[in-house]
């Protein structure tokens, strides 16, 4: 539940996106509050992700703000957006691991580039960070060799290795079954547990209920309502409703 004296993390204004000729985002104003778990509904097409890839700059943005504990990330050179991403851990919606690498180097990846870790402390996190997702022994594995239940899961993990305040998930539940969408929304609500801020993109509703502090409705490239878990629960916006019983696309 949020507070009214709860601290914005991150503050989008006005924001603007654009693919070609053709306008995503316009006008787009969103808080986002330390340790909440933020979800983001809309239809197909309505820039979900894209809001979560400008977040993190892999998405250009063609207008307005987007504040990072008061930092701009709009203006940005490469050797900010480098450190901006110790901070925020992005688990992409394909797990998108790096096919040539072991479950075990890919997991280090993050550590290596980042971090003056020796090899050995490298190897020791991320045999620990597979015990915590329940998947241990598969270190040597490559992504080819999992089956894409656990290809989302790593993926998750690897976002989770340089500890961020921040971990954006884009659609971490999308085709799985439930048992590993059961263990994925657990790991989420782990996370919001001990004060991780983060960003949820889903059309899984019974996980969006399950962890969100806020719903956020994004429409015709704006924010039309964000309303809390009690007013979703007592008073719900029509069009939120609509989207959990499955009549927005």
């Amino acid at each position: 539940m949020v507070k009214e004296d709860q601290i914005i993390i991150l503050a989008i204004r006005d924001l603007e996106t654009r693919f070609g000729s053709h306008r995503i985002h316009s006008g787009l104003t969103l808080d986002v509050y330390k340790g909440e778990l933020l979800v983001l509904f809309g239809g197909s097409g309505t820039g979900k992700s894209t809001l979560l890839r400008a977040i993190i700059g892999l998405d250009p943005v063609a207008g307005g703000s987007i504040l990072l504990d008061d930092q701009e990330l709009t203006r940005l050179n490469a050797a900010g957006w480098r450190d901006v991403r110790r901070k925020i851990g992005y688990s992409f919606q394909s797990g998108a691991l790096f096919d040539s690498l072991t479950v075990a180097e890919n997991l280090e990846y993050p550590l290596q580039e980042f971090t003056s870790l020796s090899r050995q402390q490298r190897r020791e996190a991320a045999t620990e960070m597979l015990e915590r997702i329940a998947l241990p022994g598969i270190e040597k594995l490559y992504p080819s060799e999992l089956s894409g239940g656990m290809q989302k899961r790593v993926g998750m993990a690897r976002a989770l290795m340089l500890n961020p305040p921040i971990v954006l998930y884009d659609e971490p539940t999308a085709g799985l079954d439930p048992a590993n969408s059961k263990m994925i929304t657990a790991l989420m609500q782990s996370l919001r547990s001990r004060g991780t801020t983060g960003i949820l993109v889903t059309h899984d509703v019974p996980c969006a209920l399950a962890v969100a502090d806020r719903i956020a409705f994004l429409q015709a490239g704006k924010i039309a309502i964000v309303q809390n878990r009690e007013e979703i629960k007592d008073n719900p916006d029509e069009r939120i409703t609509a989207y959990m019983n499955g009549d927005v696309a």
